[in-house]
C-alpha cells in the first residue's frame, strides 16, 4: 500500500523568493510553502492532516541543520487541497476518491498476506491500515463479521466490492 501510495503522491515544496502577500519580513517569513493535493474525501478526514503534517514537517526538516526549527518556527507552512472527484487525472482519464483508493490499495487486497492487528484493533480489510475497533468511526458487518475501515473511502470499496447497499 505504501508504496503504491508513494507512486501516486507527489508532494510540491517551494522555497520562498518573495512573500508578497503581507505579513512578516523576508527573514521572519516561511522558509517553506508545502502544497500538498489530494481527492476531497481525503482532505475531508479529519484524521489526515494530523497525521499527514508532521511527516511532511519531519521529512523537510530532516534536511535542515537545525531541524527542531520547523517545529519551533513557523518557516514551514503546508497547505492541503482537497480535490473534488473528476479532477484528478491518472491514466488518461479522470477518477474519483474510490477509483484512485482502489487503485492505491490494489496491491494490499489482492494478496492473502495480512499483518496482525494490534490488541482491540482490527485491519482495515481495503488499505491494511489498524484500526481500534472499539472507536472505529467507519464499521461494516457482512456475513457475520464486522469490519472497520480508517477512512469512508475504504468502507464504500469493501461495500462495491461486495456488493453491499452501505
Amino acid at each position: 500500500m505504501l508504496a503504491k501510495a508513494r507512486e501516486l503522491t507527489h508532494v510540491l515544496v517551494r522555497t520562498a523568493d518573495v512573500w508578497a502577500t503581507g505579513g512578516p519580513d523576508l527573514q521572519g517569513a516561511p522558509r517553506y510553502l508545502v502544497r500538498l493535493t489530494v481527492p476531497g474525501s481525503w482532505s475531508n478526514n479529519s484524521e489526515f492532516g494530523p497525521h499527514v503534517i508532521p511527516l511532511i514537517t519531519n521529512a523537510i526538516a530532516a534536511i535542515e541543520l537545525d531541524p527542531d526549527r520547523l517545529t519551533r518556527m513557523p518557516h514551514c507552512a503546508i497547505q492541503i487541497v482537497g480535490l473534488r472527484d473528476h479532477a484528478i487525472g491518472l491514466q488518461g482519464r479522470t477518477m474519483t476518491s474510490t477509483e484512485l483508493t482502489k487503485l492505491m490499495t490494489e496491491d494490499f487486497r489482492s494478496t492473502d498476506l495480512h499483518p496482525e492487528a494490534p490488541e482491540g484493533s482490527v485491519i482495515d480489510p481495503i488499505c491494511g491500515m489498524a484500526v481500534e475497533l472499539a472507536t472505529a468511526r467507519f464499521t461494516l458487518t457482512h456475513e457475520g463479521i464486522d469490519y472497520a475501515f480508517c477512512a469512508p473511502v475504504c468502507r464504500k470499496v469493501f461495500a462495491e466490492e461486495h456488493a453491499i447497499d452501505a
